[in-house]
């Protein structure tokens, strides 16, 4: 879920000063500018209306607000050389019982260090900051993984219950999901060891997802089992049980042939798009990322995306400018070249458009690198034609 700002008006006179902050609920204060921005972005669908005071002159302010729903589908696959992670970017909210989209290009996806990915499914804004964000800053206040997830389970468990503490159950739900390559101890050894983590206040600890939140948050740690080829994992919109044997079965054959994570990459990103023709919840825009078995979980080399796709150049003796296909399949979009010494991600839009491309969040400790949209690319080539003597 999550909560947009739709206006502001003051009940006792014009409007605080843009230097003026907000109180909400004790939790970080809010500039007013901020919100003012905010405001702007939607004008209907009004929820309800709170009031805030200023907390330079008491002022109270009213800010009227709207509902909206994320429920994304998160596949994760773990093998013992590389994971790969897809999850749609739908946002939704429901006018009279109507499903209606609200946004079908929202980032719900994070890459930690080089060695970890995650997702999030559930309540989609968090003090006017979207929940993906909200992590983003919560993991980057540690110095490793295990203080970094722990860190967000606490901090996610006091905002639930202070600051949304009036909200309905199904207001509160959220998770978020990890997947990558920790050090597990296994026989008194440290290894580094594929891994899925979910962070969460609606699902039991056996992995079944419940109807109502709890009150805290809990971490759910499961390694690859030994000697296992792979796991496919799902969270948010659940797949049934059908496509699911399916798709595991989709899997298992990629692996006897030796498929590479391109080939597994591009399943799980048709699956989401399958899911989508039928399930209003789920759009057809994907990022899927992809973390190969690293030798150093402290090696932070950043992220990569994946290929992209150029027209083929002209047999000619003039330099040559070329752009990327206009329109790309599946198929070519899931390019990994190496090295594959670090993270790659692979933005798949629902109408197979080439640009613009999107990121993820890139986070490391105490640094975070925001997601960015590329709308527009070229390359200039040499002749690659011989002149005549």
């Amino acid at each position: 879920m999550r909560y947009t700002i739709l206006s502001i008006s003051c009940r006792q006179g014009p409007l605080p000063s843009a230097s003026h902050t907000l109180a909400f609920g004790g939790f970080p204060v809010l500039d007013l500018a901020l919100i003012r921005v905010a405001a702007r972005k939607s004008k209907s669908y009004c929820k309800f209306e709170r009031l805030h005071p200023c907390i330079a002159c008491g002022i109270l302010v009213a800010i009227l607000i709207v509902e909206v729903l994320s429920v994304t589908q998160i596949l994760t696959c773990l093998t013992p050389d590389y994971i790969m992670q897809a999850s749609d970017r739908r946002l939704t909210r429901t006018t009279n019982r109507r499903v209606e989209v609200f946004e079908d290009h929202s980032n719900k996806a994070l890459i930690y260090r080089n060695h970890f990915a995650f997702a999030y499914t559930g309540r989609a804004r968090l003090v006017l900051t979207s929940a993906i964000d909200w992590a983003a800053q919560r993991l980057s206040e540690s110095k490793n993984l295990d203080g970094a997830i722990s860190h967000l389970k606490d901090r996610a468990t006091d905002l639930m219950n202070n600051f949304y503490s009036s909200h309905r159950p199904y207001e509160k739900m959220l998770a978020f999901v990890g997947a990558g390559f920790a050090e597990v101890q296994v026989n008194g050894r440290w290894n580094l060891r594929p891994t899925y983590i979910v962070i969460s206040n609606f699902r039991e600890q056996n992995g079944t997802w419940l109807e109502k939140p709890r009150k805290e948050f809990s971490i759910a740690v499961e390694p690859l089992a030994e000697r296992r080829a792979f796991e496919l994992l799902v969270a948010g919109q659940q797949l049934t049980r059908e496509r699911r044997e399916k798709l595991n079965k989709i899997i298992m054959r990629c692996l006897r042939h030796k498929e590479g994570p391109e080939t597994i990459g591009r399943f799980l990103a048709r699956e989401i798009q399958a899911t989508a023709e039928s399930n209003e919840y789920v759009g057809k825009n994907i990022m899927c990322t992809f973390l190969p078995r690293v030798t150093s979980i402290k090696d932070d080399r950043g992220w990569r995306s994946g290929a992209i796709l150029f027209e083929n150049p002209a047999n000619s003796i003039e330099p040559q400018r070329l752009e990327p296909v206009g329109v790309v399949s599946i198929h070519h979009r899931f390019a990994l070249p190496p090295p594959f010494d670090g993270p790659r991600f692979i933005y798949i839009r629902g109408d197979n458009k080439a640009l613009p491309y999107e990121s993820p969040v890139y986070v490391v400790p105490g640094k975070i690198f925001p997601t960015w949209s590329m709308s527009d690319l070229s390359v200039t080539i040499t002749p690659m034609g011989e002149s005549n003597p």
